[in-house]
């Protein structure tokens, strides 16, 4: 069997018609075609954790992903987002266009949830590198949901319809009703922030229960697609075979360093072990998203919706990093540590816990306790199992009795604290800059929680003359630049360097020769 194309039909004929690994037909046209059960492959046959590749549309050749936009929230991130297909089984294209991104790009955080809050902003769609005149910006006009706690995920309402959308050629992606399997291929498209759009190939790879910088996201679907940096947040991740958005770009390892569990350096923590996985994305499942919409609008009630219940909390300050201290015998002390807090909620519930997943799990909770809402409720727990870190979840929940709603754990308002102890083993860092041939600059790196950037010491003078070990002479690197320079026009010089890390532990002392030896 083949099919034949009339004139016009044959230039719609596209490389997505692609089979991956079945039969090809050649039609009279000339056009490659396919049997009709093989699989579309929305990759082209791009290799698996290959450099993503830019895209060019002015021909139309990826007219299916001009849904897949330029984001920039006013007050938030510049990012990517998709178009989604929110019509029933009635075609019913009169709601709002909706876009899907992250919490992290639409003012979203750990402690309050923004619910239908006016916004202002633009999606720009068709932002392909050879699209700039056809692109299709349009304004938002709220924030329908984002938050950073369990999920990082965003929705946004335009200021038109889906129709009209649809008619101005853009086409939305659907979202997905079930799950992929671990090592299912997958698309990474989106718009890195000095760039246009781009698609790379991997596969989905294992669950992971992800911690930055105080965020916590149970349940993350991580890939190693290549080229996600700053811009690619809130990209859609995509079935390769059915261009459904599986998920959403929340985070990742790459270009991070040797930092971990900071500020865009996740890690994955089980029982206060932190491990960061290099060269790894981190996304939020968007799969039954499509429950979170009723009659084509935004309706986060359903009980299906699994964005779960909106609870807030008071921003706490304070130092989440403690210092062990061993007693006479070389043992580590116990450290009482005793969290406030403040809930919108008028009950709460409590566990502590040292991985991740025991939080977005309801058993272990403690009783439902009344909450007085001015700061005043608190829990405590002694640290006694030695170095890494502790968490303590804390639910809101409006009645004191009665089962938890299903997405309530997962959505746990997460305090930690990261207990390190001695010995430090990360020796310091740093970077030497010859300015002229009688000077240079020495510039210190921070390492969390190992290298604490703003505690570094330094000292300098003649080799035979300079003992790093005597804590006299030394001088602390002073902010703004965080660096030093040294002269050796009257001779080269010994350079002391030490820090400790966030807890403030000594660490080893580093010495070196200027100019190297």
């Amino acid at each position: 069997m083949r099919e034949i194309f009339s004139g016009a039909e044959a230039m719609k004929c596209s490389v997505l018609q692609k089979s991956i690994a079945l039969t090809l037909f050649i039609s009279t046209s000339g056009c490659i075609t396919l049997d009709r059960n093989a699989k579309q492959d929305w990759g082209e046959g791009a290799a698996n954790l290959s450099p993503a590749q830019p895209l060019n549309n002015a021909a139309g050749r990826y007219d299916h992903w001009q849904a897949i936009a330029h984001v920039h929230v006013e007050g938030g991130s510049v990012c990517s987002g998709s178009l989604i297909d929110t019509r029933g089984a009635n075609d019913d294209r009169s709601g709002p266009a909706y876009v899907l991104t992250s919490g992290h790009c639409a003012k979203g955080d750990a402690n309050r949830y923004i619910e239908n809050a006016p916004a202002s902003g633009v999606v720009t769609f068709n932002y392909f590198q050879d699209t700039l005149p056809r692109q299709k910006p349009y304004p938002i006009i709220a924030i329908e949901w984002s938050t950073m706690r369990g999920l990082d995920v965003a929705i946004l309402k335009l200021d038109r319809s889906l129709a009209q959308l649809m008619s101005d050629g853009i086409t939305p992606l659907k979202l997905a009703i079930e799950p992929l399997a671990v090592d299912s291929n997958v698309l990474v498209v989106g718009a890195p922030m000095d760039g246009h759009v781009q698609r790379a190939a991997c596969l989905q790879e294992h669950r992971a229960d992800v911690f930055e910088a105080g965020w916590a996201w149970p349940g993350q679907l991580s890939n190693r697609c290549r080229d996600v940096r700053p811009g690619i947040s809130g990209s859609p991740v995509l079935n390769r075979y059915t261009n459904e958005i599986v998920a959403i770009v929340g985070t990742t390892t790459q270009g991070s360093g040797l930092s971990r569990c900071t500020r865009n350096a996740p890690c994955e923590v089980s029982n206060g072990d932190s491990i960061k996985i290099p060269e790894t994305n981190y996304a939020t499942s968007a799969v039954q998203l499509e429950q979170c919409f009723a009659a084509t609008r935004f309706n986060p009630k359903n009980s299906a919706c699994p964005l779960g219940r909106a609870t807030n909390f008071e921003h706490v300050f304070g130092d989440v990093y403690i210092r062990l201290i061993r007693d006479a015998n070389g043992e580590l002390i116990p450290v009482r540590w005793t969290q406030p807090f403040t809930s919108d909620q008028p009950f709460y519930r409590v566990k502590h816990a040292r991985t991740l997943a025991d939080c977005a799990l309801d058993v272990g909770y403690g009783p439902v306790q009344p909450s007085h809402g001015d700061g005043s409720d608190s829990s405590s727990q002694e640290l006694r199992e030695g170095p890494g870190l502790y968490f303590m979840c804390v639910v809101g929940q409006p009645h004191n009795a009665g089962p938890a709603q299903r997405w309530d754990s997962r959505n746990a308002k997460i305090y930690y604290r990261w207990a390190l102890a001695e010995p430090v083993k990360t020796p310091p860092a740093y970077r030497v800059l010859e300015n002229t041939k009688d000077e240079f600059t020495v510039k210190p790196i921070g390492i969390t929680p190992d290298l604490d950037v703003s505690r570094y010491q330094y000292k300098s003078g003649e080799p035979e003359m300079v003992d790093c070990q005597s804590s006299e002479g030394y001088k602390s690197v002073r902010p703004p630049l965080l660096d030093f320079k040294v002269s050796v026009g009257d001779g080269p010089k010994k350079v002391c360097l030490k820090t400790t890390d966030m807890a403030g532990n000594p660490s080893p002392i580093s010495d070196f020769a200027l100019p190297s030896q």
